[in-house]
């Protein structure tokens, strides 16, 4: 998945250029099941986290998001857990599919880190960049749990 990433933010980075202002410092981690918390978002860097199901041999986005440098806390452990208004645990632990497997509050942390490839793309902090990333990664991969998009 990694591969389809960077072929997308090379997409990416045409559009930046041709809209006159490039986005150029930025670098991709892919984090493959099973894996832990993600460390602390660098100094001067904001992310776009993307959190993917495989399924057979099939590949679904689950959940495209953001963080700035400040959020560090959101981009670290608030979607594996239900502390925030909405997380992607509280949203499986919603989903039909999800709660046959024996998905729940208690095991959900747990099952997201063994089960899901994390990817983060790391953005030097530019508002306007990481917005463009996000907005062209939704409307790319069309993520499961982005119900406005």
């Amino acid at each position: 998945m990694k591969n389809e990433i960077e072929y997308t933010m090379k997409y990416i980075e045409e559009i930046s250029l041709n809209l006159g202002d490039k986005i150029y410092d930025y670098y991709i981690e892919e984090m493959s099941c099973p894996h832990n918390y993600p460390n602390r978002l660098p100094d001067g860097y904001s992310a776009i986290y993307i959190f993917i199901y495989k399924k057979d041999s099939e590949y679904e986005f689950l959940k495209i998001g953001k963080a700035n440098e400040n959020s560090t806390v959101r981009f670290q452990y608030q979607h594996y857990g239900f502390n925030a208004k909405s997380t992607l645990a509280k949203s499986i632990c919603n989903d039909e599919e999800f709660i046959k497997l024996g998905i729940n509050e208690d095991n959900v942390a747990e099952w997201i880190k063994n089960n899901l490839i994390r990817i983060n793309i790391y953005i030097k902090s530019n508002r306007a960049a990481t917005e463009l990333v996000e907005a062209v990664l939704h409307y790319k991969f069309r993520p499961r749990y982005e119900e406005n998009i």
